[in-house]
This record gives structure tokens, sequence and C-alpha cells, in this order.
């Protein structure tokens, strides 16, 4: 093998009709270091241009990463979704608890509050009839009342 000796990397660039940036650029990707000694065989490397199916090989590889991150993300965001219905699922359960005993709360209110109206109209019963019953001895007791005091006497009536 024989080796070439440059002095820059300039004048390797020259040397191959590249230019630097293009030079570094096929140096990176076959892997040589730029150091001014080089053998037949790198040169051979740097001069060659990349064929296009590395290109599209990178292209594909590149796509294929990116299905692979697609898909990652894809997959921990299901789970993301899922870890959020699963906690959905017990607000909807511990609020339908909360509604049942809220429920079963109303029922009681509502039966207590008919059984107290019951009392209220037992008791406002009571009273009319002990009203009625007061007026009914009233009214006995103004007759007979009026009874005794038409028996009385004229002078007396007057008099008093």
């Amino acid at each position: 093998m024989t080796e070439h000796l440059y002095k820059s990397v300039k004048a390797l660039a020259d040397e191959l009709g590249i230019s630097r940036t293009t030079l570094y650029k096929r140096a990176k990707l076959n892997g040589i270091e730029l150091t001014g000694n080089y053998t037949s065989q790198q040169i051979e490397q740097l001069k060659t241009v990349q064929p296009k199916m590395d290109t599209e090989h990178k292209i594909e590889h590149f796509a294929e990463q990116n299905e692979h991150k697609d898909e990652h993300v894809f997959q921990s965001e299901i789970q993301r979704l899922s870890s959020q219905l699963t906690v959905k699922d017990e607000q909807i359960a511990e609020l339908n608890q909360q509604l049942k005993q809220a429920q079963k709360l109303a029922d009681q209110a509502q039966q207590l509050q008919l059984k107290a109206q019951l009392q209220l109209e037992s008791e406002q019963q009571k009273v009319l009839a002990l009203e009625t019953e007061l007026q009914q001895e009233e009214v006995g007791l103004e007759a007979s009342t009026n009874g005794v005091e038409n028996k009385k006497g004229f002078w007396r009536r007057i008099f008093g």
C-alpha cells in the first residue's frame, strides 16, 4: 500500500477536486481521520461519491427510526389515556355512590316531613275539636245565663 502525504486538509481537497466541507463529510462517513498521511485505499474512498443507495438506506433507516418512535409515542399515549380512563371510572363509581346516598337521604327527609305534617294536621284537628267544644259550652253557658237573667224580676233587671 502506498502512503500519500499532504501538508494540509486544503491541499488534499484541492488534489481530490472537492471542497474542504465535502472532504470532512466523506472522511467522517468513511471513518477516516484527516491526519495528513493517507493510504491509497483511503484516497480512493475520499475520491468516490457515496452512491445514492447509502442515502436511500439512510432515509429508510431514518423512516424506520421515526416509525419506531411514533409507535413508542402511541404506546405511551395509549398507556396515559388508559390510566386516565381508570381514574375517571373510579371517580364515576364514587360519584354514583354519593348520588345513591344523597337519594337515600332525600327519601328519609321526605318521610320525616310527611310524618311531621301528619302530626301537625292531627294536632290541628284536636285544637279545632277543642275550640268547637268550647264554643258549644260557651253557647250553652250563654243560653243558661240568658235563661237565668230572663227569670229575674223586672226591678231586678233594671237595678241589677
